[in-house]
């Protein structure tokens, strides 16, 4: 595999600048009790040799067990990095430099006790959060200060710490991880995301059975499919290949780790009975349409899902330095990082952005020009110096940092700027004309008719499943064109760089009431290759608007609420705007923009 192209210099400077202090950490686990009785599993790593020194500290709440137990045969060939790719360089650099890391099994999950009536219940695992900063600033090591950061889940209970407001908790890094729950990520465009609704609430379900080999065979199955035939991929789905891979893993894996005060493993036994009864989103899901919709069975009435979304607790964040970090890849969560970013702008927040060429993780470095490579950015690097700032006593002057850093594909470099899309950015309109071709400045005056086939699929590369496997190559390889109206322009005559959100400004007249417009956005380059750098879509029952505001790219909003609902009756013709995902990219001269 070649080498990436995104490493950032300035790490290897600034870890240099911060020479390890200590020799690896010393862990210690145990139970905590919660202000309602509720015992919480938590490790605490503590640098080797910390003697009297008071430090800050890292902590990562996790659904996903904070550690596996490891079955005695295999502990001497796995590590923690080999185990935990994303978080164990992290521990270990962290605690060297004079952190302490904690991490946790949230509520409900891995060996803590509890039920868990929706994600990042508020009374519930995000009250505990308060509890355990609360319980890390009364300890002898800790300097007083609280950090946070993951990805994915992990970086929503980030976010959500810093939206309890503790004194202590000064930063949040939230990793490649949703801001807005319906349209980031359960309800792209208004389409219900079924397909990931269903296998992660399968996957939940092993681990509360505490099976997470069963999760990871999917992980490593979804790969498979991805990289092989689909004919195939089907093939071992009705085998036993997958089964027959989690039972190995969870032997060798051996479940969730206790805790040291529970020598008998009584507690942990009881802690998983406790999750028998937790309420997985894919059952309420199939009822929601509209964001406000609350699902008949819902454990906690009357909430839609909004109730465990971040965005409808921005203002708690103004107080908290907050690190929106995202891969143009990664689903809809870069768009989560630039709208996160923008709403604590708005608010005058400490707000940073930082969105790489990544998939869901950081690990796959997806840049249109040499796609499937492993990246080599220094993720750690990146969050001690975030960290550092405003945790330790002598970062401030880190503080000058940019609010944003992106990634610059097509050219392979990371670029700064004050603000999202950068100051200079101007609109180039491109229209739909005849013989589906794409024109610079054309208005889009003419008219096509065509008949769509409704079982049209993604394939099995789509950024949408890398949620779910961060080692999938996401670049969309497999989905075949047939059955798409695919417009294209003449080769460009000169270089284009195109940074923001595209807009499909699509008039429609469907022989159904409603229906779903997706959209893809390929460069094509000299040799004729496709490359998909973005895609959005929008069920037609959900009202939009494009907004155009002077000297800003035009966006569009759409409230998804269910009395903002369009209603549109057969052959009636109605304009639609589509918002694609957010992208940076330098389009070499001679390439064609492709439109599907």
């Amino acid at each position: 595999m070649r080498a990436s192209r995104d490493a950032d210099p300035g790490h290897a400077r600034y870890v240099k600048l911060r020479p390890p202090r200590f020799r690896g950490y010393e862990r210690r686990s145990q139970y905590l009790e919660m202000r309602d009785g509720t015992r919480i599993a938590v490790d605490v790593c503590l640098p080797r040799g910390l003697g009297g020194e008071r430090v800050p500290t890292l902590l990562r709440q996790t659904r996903y067990f904070r550690r596996f137990r490891v079955h005695p045969a295999l502990r001497p060939l796995l590590g923690e990095v080999t185990l935990d790719p994303m978080n164990g360089p992290m521990r270990r650099l962290f605690t060297t430099r004079g952190y302490a890391w904690v991490d946790v099994d949230v509520r409900g999950s891995g060996a803590s006790f509890g039920e868990r009536p929706c994600p990042w219940w508020l009374d519930g695992e995000v009250a505990d959060g308060a509890d355990i900063a609360d319980w890390i600033v009364r300890q002898p090591w800790s300097s007083g200060l609280v950090g946070s950061t993951g990805v994915s889940y992990e970086g929503t209970t980030a976010e959500f710490l810093g939206i309890t407001g503790h004194p202590a908790v000064r930063a949040v890094a939230p990793r490649f991880s949703l801001f807005d729950v319906y349209a980031d990520v359960g309800f792209p465009g208004g389409l219900h995301s079924a397909y990931f609704t269903h296998a992660w609430e399968t996957a939940n379900a092993a681990l509360d059975r505490n099976h997470p080999g069963e999760m990871i065979a999917l992980i490593y199955m979804l790969q498979m499919h991805g990289a092989i035939d689909p004919r195939w991929a089907r093939r071992l789905d009705r085998a036993v290949l997958r089964r027959g891979l989690g039972r190995v893993l969870d032997w060798g894996l051996g479940g969730v780790a206790g805790t040291d005060d529970d020598a008998d493993g009584s507690r942990l036994t009881a802690a998983l009975r406790s999750h028998a009864e937790n309420y997985y989103v894919h059952d309420g899901a199939t009822e929601v349409t509209f964001r406000d919709d609350v699902p008949r069975d819902a454990p906690i009435a009357g909430k839609s899902g909004d109730y465990f979304s971040p965005h409808a607790y921005v203002e708690r964040l103004r107080d908290v330095a907050v690190l929106s970090y995202g891969g143009w890849f990664d689903g809809a969560y870069a768009n989560a990082a630039v709208k996160r970013h923008a709403a604590l702008s708005r608010l005058g927040a400490d707000s940073r952005m930082l969105i790489g060429p990544w998939i869901h993780g950081g690990q796959l470095d997806l840049d249109p020009e040499a796609p499937g490579r492993k990246a080599v950015f220094d993720h750690a690097a990146e969050l001690l110096r975030f960290f550092d700032c405003h945790l330790q006593p002598d970062g401030a002057a880190e503080r000058k940092a940019p609010r944003v850093r992106y990634y610059l594909m097509g050219e392979g470099r990371w670029c700064d700027a004050p603000e999202w899309p950068p100051p200079g950015t101007r609109t180039s309109s491109f229209g739909l004309a005849a013989g589906y071709t794409l024109v610079l400045d054309g208005d889009g005056s003419g008219q096509d008719s065509a008949t769509m086939s409704l079982d049209v699929g993604a394939g099995q590369r789509t950024r949408w499943r890398t949620l779910l496997c961060p080692f999938l190559v996401a670049d969309g390889r497999g989905r075949s064109s047939q059955g798409y109206l695919v417009y294209e322009s003449e080769p460009l005559p000169r270089p284009l760089v195109v940074a923001g959100n595209p807009v499909l400004v699509l008039r429609l007249t469907c022989n159904a009431p409603e229906t779903a417009i997706v959209a893809y956005l390929q460069v094509v380059d000299g040799a004729g290759r496709a490359h998909l750098v973005s895609e959005g879509q929008l069920r037609t029952l959900h009202g939009t608007r494009l907004v155009e505001v002077a000297n800003r790219p035009p966006s569009v909003e759409a409230t998804f609420l269910r009395g903002d609902a369009r209603t549109l009756t057969a052959g009636e013709a109605a304009t639609h705007h589509v918002e694609l995902l957010p992208l940076a990219l330098r389009v070499r001269a001679g390439s064609r923009l492709r439109l599907s």
